[in-house]
């Protein structure tokens, strides 16, 4: 089936941009500067996968 990977992918991005999403709702929230760094450092990381799965071709 043609496509149903890259719907995949997609459907995956979503996700991820809606974790980036409430991760910043958590960032703002946060009191320890350990937590804030934790929570920043998942949110680049996730960046970082979407960036690499922006490319995805099928």
């Amino acid at each position: 089936m043609p496509g149903k990977a890259k719907q995949y992918v997609d459907q995956s991005m979503t996700s991820v941009q809606n974790t980036v999403n409430i991760l910043q709702q958590a960032l703002n929230s946060v009191e320890k500067q350990d937590n804030k760094n934790k929570i920043q450092q998942a949110i680049s990381s996730l960046n970082s996968a979407q960036q690499q799965l922006s490319g995805y071709q099928d």
